[in-house]
């Protein structure tokens, strides 16, 4: 190409790259002049590696330095350069249709027209439809730098869309590629659009057709074979829309026979220059007739594309008949789109490559087969109706690429700050690119956490970051675990300036198990209130209420009532009590309590002795069940207070209580989990006598807390109603819904302010959609991968739903939990004699 020069220079410009041949004429001050010499004005690694042959000689030689910027690369008559050469680099998104879409191309064509001014000859676009390892999507390749902007734009046109960057591949040493141009002809004619595909008798549903087309392109799942079809568009020139405005003008001035009408559009539309000359010759002569065509049927809209159709397929060598028979398929496929009078059609034919070891590096879509020949024109709806993220009740096309889970937008007032003051790490946001960490306020946690999720989810892992942050922070924690890995792990975690804070409640401990009594309450506290959560916790585990056992729980209360406010009571001495009764006689003489002091001397008294041996002897044999088990009893009934709950609280102190039912048993971990609860609440109550200023925190985490509550135990849902004032948090975790009673949901539902769902059934899943809003479906919460949830947070007192994932577990623990272990021995254990 030729292009002027200052001082009379001819530029010889190559189509490949910015080198550039120079041809000056002799002058005295330049002797050497009047030869054509080379100048090369960009860097060699600025250049294509995969570029065609330069056009022109390459003569080498030296003339003086131009010091102004080099002219801008030509464009060629087909609009782009023979290579492309990339100003930036270019990325390749893989695009995931959102379930439940209901909007179809409109979107996608509001789209394109949001892109007209980013786009141009040397940053295009591509749409591209692939099928890979048997699973067929859609994807866009654009350049970096209006990437961001645009693929938030189609996330907003089609709210839940996932869009991924996808990593480029390397090519099969043994495949080889075929490809196959399509071109539309006449392109002045239009495709079939949207309103051509609406189902009017069924209440106009949209039946996508591009269902049909993906199926074409979907290969098998072994991978060895591969298809593309990439779509490569820019906006049309004003040279291209002004021929065909003339074009469009011409066809309605009329022809004098529809055969000269048809021969005069296919040959204007064809990719060779000289059929091209013959067209516009054929519309002088034969022009001024009766017959045209429908102008419903011509592209009169204002702006277009110059587009490309490249379809490409990879395969073993030895595997062409499959190729070509996927290239026919593809080609079939597009004929849905297109009348008989205008044909998206492929003249050259199918190309194969044989390609070398340097063709083979990691190669974008929109680069593999470079489109030839001159372009096809296209409307932003055309293009739309080619492409567009698959409508909702075509959803069955089998392995399309599907989003992960539905991804919902934070609020924007979300602090993700990291170490505020005051602030719990929960996780990172999911929405799109936004990754960000966030958190939730202490006053926000102080009206609790539900975590709700099947066996390995990830909750745990929650868990363990969420009890690590509270010890990292100074604050009181008490961690209830039945399985014991969670609390061995976070064992490990303990920082080394806390380590003599740690009260390791081990029931499994044989060496020196720290006691628990959980007859003597916290100070001042109600003897009423102890008896209650003592008979709530033992109700748990015997499986009998009021109805049906109501003379053995009056019994059982009396008793405890009687025990209750002495400094030596223990569990150990309900069997005495109800077995002495010399011991019950001193027993009794203390009781100040005068209902209980008559239930003993008149009630108690005139039972028969039969009656009274029959409800003695079923109360000892449940009793028995524990009062014998050796472990229980060095803990029950310890003589050194050990593990003293209110004095933990406010003195932000860690509590570890392992509970593993494998080491333990069931029903033992499940009494001493109710009674740990009943004690906590009481605690938590007791701290009334100081002002709420200079109540410390205390966030209690209970792994799995349904396995210590029965039908009618009240006890959670007490403790959630009224710890808040007492600032005391819970975060409680369970697997499913269903294992709470009515009431018991109701009040977890209805108290705790934040929830965080994982993956959970289909009978809870219906349950959590309500409560967590959002448009969320049972599917949604149903097929959540590990590790990512949905969460109800509140944020300064106002609930929101988002979309999460959790903290990733940590790579590396510290050795701690020995040594936590032998401290806690010597501080609050007592030694086996």
């Amino acid at each position: 190409m030729l292009s002027s020069s200052p001082a009379g220079s001819l530029v010889f410009w190559s189509g490949c790259d910015r080198d550039r041949a120079v041809f000056r004429p002799p002058s005295p001050d330049f002797p050497h002049q009047g030869r054509l010499r080379w100048r090369r004005t960009v860097p060699r690694e600025g250049r294509d590696s995969n570029r065609s042959p330069v056009s022109g000689v390459r003569i080498a030689g030296q003339v003086p330095r131009h010091d102004g910027p080099a002219p801008p690369l030509p464009a060629t008559r087909s609009g782009l350069l023979n290579c492309p050469q990339r100003a930036t680099p270019i990325m390749l998104f893989s695009l995931r249709s959102p379930v439940g879409n209901t909007r179809g191309p409109v979107a996608v064509e509001q789209w394109l027209l949001g892109q007209l001014k980013r786009l141009d000859a040397a940053t295009p676009l591509s749409l591209v439809w692939s099928s890979r390892q048997g699973e067929v999507g859609l994807s866009i390749e654009l350049s970096e730098s209006a990437s961001g902007l645009a693929v938030e734009e189609l996330q907003d046109a089609y709210p839940g869309l996932v869009v991924t960057p996808q990593v480029e591949r390397q090519r099969d040493l043994e495949s080889d590629l075929w490809t196959m141009t399509l071109r539309l002809a006449p392109d002045v004619l239009l495709l079939r659009t949207e309103e051509v595909f609406l189902d009017v008798t069924d209440q106009r549903a949209y039946r996508d057709p591009l269902a049909g087309l993906l199926a074409a392109i979907r290969c098998g799942q072994s991978g060895r074979t591969e298809c593309t079809v990439a779509l490569k568009l820019v906006p049309a020139r004003h040279r291209r829309i002004r021929d065909h405005r003339r074009v469009i003008e011409r066809v309605m001035q009329g022809f004098r026979s529809e055969r000269w009408l048809w021969w005069y559009l296919q040959l204007l539309s064809d990719r060779r220059f000289p059929l091209r000359l013959c067209g516009r010759f054929l519309g002088r002569v034969a022009g001024g007739g009766p017959h045209t065509l429908d102008p419903n049927t011509l592209k009169t809209e204002e702006t277009l594309f110059e587009c490309w159709l490249t379809v490409t397929v990879t395969a073993p060598a030895d595997a062409e008949h499959v190729a070509l028979q996927k290239l026919a398929d593809v080609r079939a496929a597009f004929g849905r789109f297109t009348d008989p009078v205008n044909r998206l059609t492929d003249r050259t034919g199918p190309v194969v490559k044989r390609l070398s070891r340097r063709s083979r590096a990691p190669s974008h879509v929109g680069c593999i087969g470079r489109p030839l020949g001159r372009s096809v024109l296209l409307s932003p709806s055309e293009v739309a109706t080619l492409w567009h993220p698959l409508w909702t009740v075509d959803e069955s096309v089998s392995r399309t690429v599907k989003p992960v889970f539905r991804e919902l937008e934070p609020p924007v007032g979300l602090s993700s700050k990291t170490g505020t003051t005051g602030q719990t790490v929960l996780g990172r946001t999911c929405f799109r690119r936004q990754r960000n960490q966030f958190g939730i306020a202490r006053d926000d946690l102080r009206r609790h956490l539900l975590v709700i999720g099947k066996t390995g989810c990830g909750k745990s892992t929650f868990l363990a970051h969420l009890v690590r942050q509270q010890m990292e922070a100074g604050q009181g924690i008490v961690l209830i675990d039945p399985h014991g890995q969670l609390a061995e792990e976070v064992l490990d975690d303990v920082p080394r300036s806390r380590t003599n804070d740690v009260i390791c409640f081990d029931a499994s401990d044989t060496v020196a198990p720290v006691g628990f009594n959980p007859l003597i309450g916290p100070p001042g506290a109600n003897p009423a209130l102890v008896a209650d959560g003592v008979l709530t916790a033992f109700k748990n585990v015997f499986g009998f209420d009021e109805g049906s056992a109501p003379r053995l729980l009056h019994i059982f209360r009396n008793s405890l009532l009687t025990l209750i406010g002495r400094p030596e009571a223990s569990l150990e001495q309900l069997q005495r009590l109800l077995t002495d009764a010399n011991f019950r006689k001193s027993a009794v003489a203390r009781v100040e309590n005068a209902a209980v002091r008559n239930f003993w001397l008149t009630e108690f008294g005139r039972w028969h002795e039969r009656e009274r041996t029959q409800y003695i002897a079923s109360l000892q044999n449940k009793l028995g069940a524990f009062t014998t088990h050796e472990q229980l009893q060095r803990i029950l009934n310890c003589k050194r207070p050990g593990l003293e709950l209110r004095t933990a609280m406010d003195n932000s102190q860690i509590v570890i209580a392992n509970l593993a039912k494998g080491r333990l048993g069931h029903d033992a971990s499940n009494l001493l989990g109710s009674l740990l609860l009943s004690s906590l609440h009481l605690a938590a109550m007791s701290r009334a006598d100081i002002p709420e200023g200079e109540r410390a925190d205390c966030v209690v985490v209970v792994d799995e807390f349904h396995s210590y509550l029965a039908e009618g135990n009240s006890t959670i849902s007490d403790a959630l109603a009224e710890s808040r004032k007492y600032r005391t948090s819970y975060v409680l975790s369970t697997q499913f819904l269903d294992q709470l009673d009515r009431a018991t949901l109701a009040g977890v539902l209805g108290n705790c302010g934040s929830t965080l769902a994982m993956t959970v059934g289909p009978r809870d899943a219906e349950i959590l959609c309500e409560l967590l809003g959002r448009g969320l479906l049972a599917t949604d919460l149903m097929q959540l991968p590990q590790f990512h949830g949905y969460v109800r947070l509140l944020t300064d007192g106002t609930p929101s739903t988002f979309s999460m994932t959790t903290q990733p577990p940590p790579r590396w623990r510290p050795k701690r939990a020995a040594t936590i272990r032998r401290v806690s021995r010597q501080r609050y254990g007592t030694a086996r004699r």
